[in-house]
């Protein structure tokens, strides 16, 4: 039977199945032998698939699966029923079995504020973290695993990730956990598939140990961003057994990635993966075992979770206690790609307090961040009424018709407003704009005035558009 095998491997392979045996088939289980446990992840890996297709083909219906079993130092591996002789490859002296001595699992090296208390949640957010947090409550559900969190760069993946890992730490102490970024997990299989290379046995089946140690024997594993594992085909096929095995032990995993998994292009077996390709490959495989993954999305902050971000990441920043929730109102204004550019932006407002001096009051903060030199010039009445009308869900269109509704004077009122108090422009000109005349547009500010001091949602509203503006 596994002369079949040998037949369509390559000379690696042929070299590797001299050392398997084969003990009968019984129970509708093909029963494989190896010396170590490095053959026995290898054969899994790399021949799985092959081995059950020939037994399948071989063996017909009754067939199930196969299995292996670790000889003894002593023993021979078996072909067919009877011995087989040991290819004959100089090796050095085999050591004396030691028994390894317990150690504790390995430190995990997390970021001390990455915890879930440290987490600020939002609309963009919230499921994912839920997602999460039923993770640590329930490990190995199989409602929610693997857990896929994706999202662009600097929305709070990782953060979630090793949110997960501390959690777990403090309320299950005797929980295994192994967390990796994918680039670190594609450089520890590449060193043994190197050793491989190089046919240093010895060196492979210790880093075959240590994996097996590490990976195997975990409870959680944690894997960030998957989409580095992109060059590591072999990896990937690793990464996909280490997932198979961990749902079937009910044991959890949780992956984050950078994209949905149907937005990868799918690298069947044999294919090479297009160069300067747009879009990222992972193989077949992998994307199999995570096709039904429970996939959860982050998005861009809104404005109450730039909001809450703020608060939370200013605390230690001397902001002037009058102006500190209007600051933190006028940072959270304009939409941010992610959380590390509002962290770069605090950082960036601490340092200039503690290398200048300054006092960090509202006035302060907008010239800090935005030049007076450039503020004139940057202030048009096309882009004041451009922000308007997008604030107010119309168009500009609508701002200069004859149109008397709520829905159009309104918004035309404050770009008027705003027109006035952030060009200078005359009020002939910002009138012009309109298509209304110069009595007009003071009638309309005036209106607009009277309006806001009867109305603070009003003018918090008119406000924040300013602060849009200026930022």
């Amino acid at each position: 039977m596994l002369e079949q095998v040998r037949q369509v491997c390559n000379n690696f392979g042929a070299v590797f199945f001299d050392a398997v045996g084969y003990e009968g088939f019984s129970d509708g289980y093909a029963n494989l032998t190896v010396p170590d446990k490095f053959r026995e992840t290898w054969l899994n890996s790399h021949y799985g698939d092959l081995l059950r297709k020939l037994f399948s083909q071989v063996l017909g219906s009754d067939f199930i699966d196969y299995k292996i079993r670790l000889l003894e130092p002593s023993e021979k591996p078996v072909e067919n029923g009877a011995a087989r002789p040991e290819l004959q490859v100089a090796r050095p002296v085999a050591k004396p079995v030691v028994k390894p001595v317990a150690r504790r699992f390995p430190r995990l090296k997390l970021y001390s504020n990455y915890t879930f208390e440290n987490f600020v949640e939002g609309e963009s957010n919230s499921t994912a973290l839920r997602a999460c947090e039923a993770v640590v409550e329930n490990p190995g559900d199989k409602g929610l695993n693997p857990l896929l969190i994706y999202g662009a760069s600097g929305l709070g993946k990782t953060h979630l990730l090793q949110s997960i890992a501390a959690r777990l730490l403090s309320t299950k102490r005797n929980c295994r956990i192994v967390y990796r970024q994918a680039y670190d997990f594609l450089r520890e299989c590449c060193a043994i598939y190197d050793a491989l290379r190089l046919k240093k046995f010895d060196e492979a089946n210790e880093l075959e140990a240590k994996f097996e140690e590490c990976y195997k024997q975990c409870d959680v594993l944690l894997i960030d961003d998957l989409q580095l594992l992109e060059s590591g085909v072999k990896t990937q096929k690793r990464l996909a057994a280490l997932i198979r095995k961990f749902r079937d032990e009910n044991k959890q995993v949780v992956l984050t990635c950078d994209r949905h998994p149907s937005s990868f292009k799918r690298l069947e077996e044999g294919m090479k993966p297009q160069k300067n390709s747009p879009i990222p490959y992972l193989s077949a495989n992998l994307l199999t075992n995570i096709g039904d993954c429970v996939a959860i999305g982050l998005a861009e902050p809104d404005i109450n979770t730039r909001m809450g971000l703020i608060r939370k990441k200013s605390q230690d920043i001397p902001f002037a206690s009058k102006d500190r929730e209007e600051i933190c109102r006028f940072l959270s204004m304009p939409p941010r790609a992610n959380v590390r550019l509002i962290e770069g932006i605090l950082n960036w407002l601490k340092a200039m307090h503690t290398l200048n001096g300054v006092e960090l009051d509202l006035d302060c903060v907008k010239q800090l961040l935005y030049s007076p030199k450039n503020e004139m010039a940057a202030f048009t009445v096309k882009n004041i009424s451009e922000t308007v009308a997008m604030t107010f869900n119309t168009d500009l269109t609508s701002l200069s018709s004859n149109r008397q509704d709520k829905a159009a004077s309104l918004p035309r009122k404050v770009a008027m407003f705003l027109c006035r108090e952030l060009t200078s422009e005359s009020l002939e000109n910002v009138g012009k704009f309109f298509n209304r005349d110069y009595a007009t547009v003071i009638a309309a500010i005036k209106s607009l005035t009277c309006q806001m001091d009867k109305d603070e949602a009003l003018a918090r509203k008119v406000k924040d558009i300013r602060y849009m503006l200026e930022s």
